[in-house]
């Protein structure tokens, strides 16, 4: 396999001195603005691990320790105060179980492709850059990495003699024989000296989703309540604030959990997933509340201590519901369609508006040559892989828009049903505070911003959005005419008297763009503005 070129990579070296590489995908072609400060951090987090002599930041030793308790075979990177005279090979021998101290944490999972089975690498990479697109599904960064063969098959050796199951331990097994052939284009460099695969972070916080995850298959999770919400044929009426104004937390719960069973099935639906109801569903525990019109949110903490700390700074009026994860994306592309064998997503009653209309932005650049390149070159799809989810893509949509306004409902959206004013769920930890824009939390606008007649929707979070850049592009460009003089999240009527709309007007003039005052979500205006304002 020939690596690609990435947008960053980083070298390590194994014990016999092979260079190993952890690289960062270049982002989707033409829209930097879908990743995060967040996503960029975890990234560069991912990359700079060291699987030999690393250390975290907060000073305790990298362990490669192999999976013995799943399906695939992958190694699992731990986090652990390692005792002294213990070596890191003796200290994975005698915790390859699932079970760990608080002590000792999984920061990271790495997988590689195996040909026959249901672990596909980018399957992984090809979940993380989609759900940016669509700006849906909880999903962690991943990158690409190698890894020395040498230093790869004693744990392979491990993983086969410590494995749970005859399945596992069958995995470990061919994977040790294919290493020791190093001849698979799917599996190995060009040179046979490494394998490849995707390293992702592991989500904080993970477990089982309550219910959903003890179903078995995907008939049984179609004829389960939850998704039953999901197919109901009448629009969502959610009274998600009490006679108080508080929030209601029973009815938070049902529309955050509709939006998520229907992105799932949807991403399934494109990635041709064919093992997600065998047990690989995953939640985490997210406080959300309404605060200045914005709904806002932040995970739990998984540690007791930590957790009740947590909780004594989080707003009185929050509440407390489950939230999916989206963490074992590994077996699509290669064997199967679960959501399509079982038409789930024809059954599909209520969606997120901007899922929606992302979903059709989506398939529109997928037409794109370049597009095509990036995923066969930075995500390492073959022309067959990219040519499924191409096709899933154009059959989505198909079967979405023939519904719509029918029988298919934009109602579930998790902002609008509880009142907050614009449509972007913020995290609390990383709201801007400052005219740097690498800090918005989505570089992103739900609906149009500027003019009121030509039908700009002007929602609170994208106008604040919108004159942060300005702020930002003002100040690097020295142009103080981009200045929209404030962060209000408001457009004044008449237009004529709005800084902000005038502040987007010198911006087209300035940037020789069609005059109209305003900005669209996937418009050239948009995209200039980022640029100008570096904000990625």
């Amino acid at each position: 396999m020939k690596m690609p070129t990435g947008q960053e990579t980083i070298s390590h070296a194994a014990p016999n001195g092979t260079v190993e590489l952890a690289i960062r995908s270049a982002p989707f072609p033409g829209h930097p603005e879908i990743y995060s400060k967040k996503d960029i951090e975890k990234e560069r987090e991912l990359a700079e691990i060291d699987f030999y002599n690393g250390k975290t930041k907060e000073g305790f030793d990298i362990v490669l320790i192999p999976k013995t308790y799943s399906t695939s075979p992958g190694i699992n990177i731990h986090a652990v105060k390692l005792p002294a005279g213990t070596s890191h090979l003796g200290y994975a021998a005698s915790h390859t179980g699932k079970a760990h101290s608080s002590d000792d944490k999984v920061v990271a999972k790495y997988k590689q492709s195996i040909p026959t089975h249901f672990t596909y690498s980018p399957s992984i990479l090809g979940y993380y850059h989609l759900s940016r697109f669509l700006d849906t599904g909880h999903i962690e960064p991943a990158i690409v990495r190698t890894m020395d063969l040498a230093a790869h098959k004693p744990l392979a050796e491990l993983g086969e003699e410590k494995a749970i199951g005859s399945n596992n331990r069958k995995q470990w097994t061919e994977l040790r024989a294919l290493d020791e052939i190093h001849s698979n284009c799917t599996l190995y460099t060009e040179d046979g000296k490494q394998l490849y695969g995707a390293l992702q972070a592991n989500p904080t916080g993970e477990q089982s989703y309550p219910h959903l995850s003890d179903l078995g298959g995907a008939a049984a999770f179609a004829a389960s309540a939850e998704f039953g919400r999901v197919t109901s044929p009448t629009p969502l009426k959610l009274n998600c604030k009490d006679d108080s104004g508080k929030l209601n937390q029973a009815a938070v719960q049902q529309i955050v959990q509709v939006k998520d069973l229907s992105d799932m099935v949807l991403m399934d639906f494109i990635m041709s997933q064919a093992d997600r109801f065998s047990g690989n569903m995953h939640s985490q525990k997210v406080y959300i509340w309404i605060e200045n019109g914005a709904l806002k949110h932040k995970i739990k903490k998984g540690d007791p201590t930590k957790a009740a700390e947590q909780s004594e700074d989080t707003p009185p009026e929050a509440v407390l519901i489950n939230r999916m994860i989206m963490k074992d994306n590994d077996a699509g592309l290669i064997s199967g369609n679960s959501a399509k064998s079982y038409h789930l997503l024809d059954k599909i009653s209520h969606m997120d508006p901007k899922t929606y209309n992302r979903l059709l932005d989506l398939q529109k650049e997928l037409q794109k040559p370049e597009v095509a390149q990036w995923y066969e070159t930075e995500l390492l799809f073959t022309p067959t892989d990219f040519k499924t989810m191409k096709g899933n893509v154009d059959e989505a949509v198909s079967i979405l828009t023939a519904r719509k306004d029918k029988s298919l409902f934009l109602d579930a959206n998790v902002s609008a049903a509880p009142g907050a004013e614009g449509t972007q769920e913020q995290e609390a930890e990383t709201t801007p505070e400052s005219n740097d824009v690498s800090n918005t939390p989505l570089a992103v606008i739900a609906g149009s911003v500027g003019r009121w007649e030509k039908g700009a929707r002007n929602l609170q979070a994208d106008v604040e959005t919108v004159q942060r850049f300005l702020r930002a592009a003002a100040q690097r460009l020295q142009a103080p005419q981009l200045d929209p003089k404030g962060v209000d999240g408001k457009i004044a009527r008449p237009p004529a008297t709005s800084n902000t709309v005038a502040a987007i007007e010198a911006f087209q003039s300035r940037s020789n763009i069609s005059i109209d005052g305003l900005i669209e979500r996937t418009s050239q205006t948009w995209q200039a503005l980022l640029q100008a304002a570096g904000g990625t």
